[in-house]
């Protein structure tokens, strides 16, 4: 099951991150949470066996997080991130790029608040696959098991999703996932390296898939 799991490497240094970009199968390289270059891009990629390139807004502007996410696209990312949200220039030069080049196309939505009503998740996935999203990614909060359930009943109406809810009532969702169809779920690489509430270590995450 590793190959289900994608390992998220971010807040460490640049040496640390190079070592184990080649030892999982699939890893999250969080350019934002990294401090790289656009070489130091290009060096990362030559270790990935399969990588999602990842740069959230925050840390960096969008013209930074463009260079660094083209970088990527160029040196080869299996799969490239996009928020559903982001600037409509931004985005849609990304997108060309990665069609261009053949880099999977992501459209993330994330909600750190709450978990939507199903009827706007679905519009949400909707217009996410009308930008031409390869893969449709949800990662809502789940403030109760019903967000839970709610996040899980969107697999039984969509092809080409990774839905699952962030905070501790929502790790089962994070669990499920790959058996509802999910292409893959993101666990970190140890409990120092969290990037997301919730998130599971990827020997924590192995142990539970395995098991089932």
């Amino acid at each position: 099951m590793k190959s289900k799991i994608c390992v998220s490497l971010g807040g460490m240094p640049f040496a640390k991150c190079l070592q184990l970009a080649s030892v999982f199968p699939l890893v999250e390289i969080r350019l934002d949470l990294l401090n790289l270059t656009p070489q130091k891009v290009e060096t990362l990629a030559m270790q990935c066996r399969q990588w999602v390139a990842t740069c959230r807004s925050g840390n960096l502007n969008d013209y930074e997080r463009t260079v660094l996410l083209s970088a990527a696209i160029r040196s080869g990312a299996t799969y490239v991130d996009i928020e559903y949200d982001s600037e409509i220039a931004y985005r849609q030069q990304l997108i060309v790029l990665a069609k261009r080049l053949r880099s999977k196309l992501i459209i993330s939505y994330h909600n750190f608040e709450t978990t939507p009503d199903v009827d706007i998740l679905n519009q949400i996935i909707e217009q996410a696959k009308n930008m031409n999203a390869d893969l449709v990614k949800l990662a809502v909060t789940a403030n109760s098991p019903a967000d839970s359930a709610k996040i899980m009943s969107l697999y039984s109406q969509h092809n080409n999703l990774i839905a699952f809810a962030m905070g501790d009532v929502g790790k089962i969702t994070r669990i499920a996932a790959p058996f509802l169809g999910a292409e893959f779920t993101f666990a970190a690489v140890n409990e120092k390296h969290l990037t997301a509430p919730g998130q599971m270590t990827a020997s924590q995450m192995e142990e539970i898939l395995n098991f089932f």
